[in-house]
């Protein structure tokens, strides 16, 4: 599958210099080129995350230059060489910024000459992120395994260092955002010290609760992120989410569901939780 992007181009402008914590409003109005054999959705949904970074680099670049986690979290997921969009722009806000409010212009497409162009414009407000991390906290999330066939189920083990609670979270290659965990069936999302959890349970399984993945069609490996936040206390706000439902195949998360995640996720100090990425490939 050729999914190599040819040119990146991107133009910033700022509209506040300001350095405070207030939102900072910024335009961000980007070409991406791609080869024709790049499937249309994909390449506009590439777009839009190159977009939604920019403007966070461009908001902070300091926070983003001087965090060493970022580095570290980005490494995690491209050791297969996928790029992986949905993940990339988690790393950046979870560490530098939040986009608590972005307008999304139409996204033209011209193509031509075997490539195609893809011009967005982005006007967002970025929240500097708040606080310093907690060494204490850490979080262990794992799969039973990274590379899944279309249809097969995926098992998650979690161990935390402190007590707390666990939000997992499943981003889709259309930059939108599942809730996971907690859920219908699994509603009690507490996690004690050093005590593994399987997730779903064999008895959560027994009671119908299964995650069965899903290639995208068309495509011979899908390349999507499962996203936990660890906090030692309860988070609000869960509901606004999209959750997995019995019997329900759940394609997207809605077209909200990035900065409603980014609004949950700036409401919660660094001191008080840490995230951990696991990558998922679907193989038809």
């Amino acid at each position: 599958m050729n999914r190599i992007s040819l040119v990146g181009l991107c133009f910033l402008s700022l509209l506040s210099l300001s350095r405070s914590r207030a939102a900072i409003p910024v335009v961000i109005d980007t070409i991406k080129v791609f080869d024709e054999s790049v499937p249309p959705m994909e390449a506009k949904n590439r777009t839009l995350a190159f977009a939604r970074e920019c403007a966070i680099q461009k908001a902070v670049p300091e926070l983003v230059a001087t965090s060493s986690l970022i580095s570290d979290m980005r490494a995690e997921v491209g050791k297969t060489g996928e790029e992986q969009t949905s993940f990339s722009i988690f790393a950046i806000s979870s560490q530098a910024g939040y986009i608590v409010d972005e307008t999304v212009s139409p996204i033209e497409m011209k193509p031509g000459n075997g490539v195609i162009r893809y011009h967005i414009r982005l006007k967002a407000k970025v929240e500097p992120v708040k606080g310093e991390r907690n060494p204490s906290i850490a979080l262990d999330l794992q799969a039973k395994s990274n590379y899944l066939k279309d249809g097969e189920q995926l098992i998650l083990t979690a161990k935390s260092s402190v007590d707390g609670y666990l939000y997992l979270f499943y981003f889709l290659s259309d930059n939108t955002v599942l809730l996971m965990f907690p859920n219908f069936i699994s509603k009690d999302n507490l996690c004690k010290t050093n005590i593994p959890v399987q997730i779903p349970t064999l008895e959560d399984q027994k009671r119908g609760l299964r995650y069965v993945v899903s290639a995208i069609p068309g495509r011979k490996v899908t390349a999507e992120n499962i996203l936990g936040v660890f906090c030692v206390n309860k988070i609000a706000g869960i509901d606004q989410f999209v959750g997995v439902k019995q019997g329900m195949a759940l394609v997207t998360g809605g077209d909200e569901s990035f900065a409603d995640f980014q609004k949950w996720l700036a409401n919660v100090p660094l001191s008080q939780r840490v995230e951990k990425a696991v990558p998922i490939h679907i193989v038809k």
